[in-house]
């Protein structure tokens, strides 16, 4: 068995994970009303405190660590939707136990684990794009993760989709992620709809189910749809996959948003090659990915 630890932009997941990709059992907490003082302290302790739990009580062979930023070393660098710039997770780790650990970016890491067990396994050529706090992606080429030398690339939540658009946290403007973001949609609906800042996402759904009729609740609808196939339209015609699979938040928003989105998708509109566009399919695993896939070889 191995623990997969999924360390997002606004929260923590730890599981253990046996050998046929299942989680056994898991734990997870919320980033986002932690003080930004004590954050990369609360999340050192709160991922010693699972792994201590599991490793007394399952034969744990490896740890893996699936995180937002640049994975370098045994440290995790550039985790700006946190704020932090450095945290050398794999040092705290070696201290309560002589277990192997493994790094890798999290968008990554759920693209392999919806690659090897969820809704990509049989295609060659696939994208896998994580929308959620930010936006991650993962491209399968031949079966194969694409790797580049430098740093973990595929940053497709950083393509400019809007020139001199909004400030991303990246320092650029006009990002995909700043305009597609789950997180950023999510602030758009709860200001829109005039609800508390604190309202849970499910809350949210549930609201949205309601009163997504509303004008200015459809007109946003539209405008995200608008974006988000900007952004997929340029990897599309980047890559030519087999399918587009995505993943992250968008997943619990399958009702208000992909029907919409694939309506949208199914006109080829807005792709070089129209006779061959991809599947476009939503993720099987859920926000589970990144813990899965955390675990998986690389």
């Amino acid at each position: 068995m191995k623990i997969g630890i999924d360390l997002g932009g606004s929260h923590i997941a730890i599981g253990v994970v046996k050998e046929n990709g299942t989680i056994l059992e898991k734990r997870e907490t919320d980033l986002n009303k932690k003080e930004q003082d004590i954050l990369e302290q609360f999340i050192q302790e709160y991922i010693v405190r699972g792994i201590k739990e599991y490793i007394d009580k399952y034969p744990i062979e490896l740890i893996g660590i699936a995180s937002p930023g640049e994975p370098r070393e045994g440290k995790i660098t550039s985790l700006m939707n946190l704020g932090i710039q450095e945290l050398d997770i794999t040092e705290t780790i070696h201290k309560i136990c002589n277990l192997p650990v493994q790094l890798f970016n999290d968008a990554k890491s759920a693209g392999l684990a919806e690659k090897k067990y969820g809704a990509i396994r049989e295609d060659e050529d696939s994208v896998f794009i994580c929308l959620g706090t930010g936006i991650g992606g993962a491209v399968f080429m031949e079966n194969k993760l694409l790797t580049p030398k430098r740093n973990s690339g595929f940053e497709l939540g950083h393509m400019v989709i809007q020139k001199n658009g909004e400030l991303c946290k990246c320092g650029k403007r006009g990002c995909f992620e700043t305009y597609c973001s789950i997180k950023r949609l999510k602030e758009a609906f709860i200001q829109i709809l005039q609800i508390p800042e604190e309202t849970k996402a499910q809350e949210l759904l549930e609201i949205l189910r309601e009163r997504q009729k509303e004008e200015k609740v459809v007109e946003k609808i539209n405008t995200y749809i608008e974006d988000l196939m900007i952004g997929l339209s340029n990897i599309i015609d980047i890559f030519e996959p087999q399918s587009i699979c995505l993943g992250g938040s968008f997943v619990y928003f399958e009702d208000i948003l992909y029907d919409k989105l694939v309506e949208t998708f199914e006109k080829k509109e807005q792709v070089f090659n129209k006779d061959s566009i991809p599947s476009l399919k939503l993720a099987m695993l859920g926000n589970d990915a990144g813990i899965i896939g955390a675990t998986i070889k690389k």
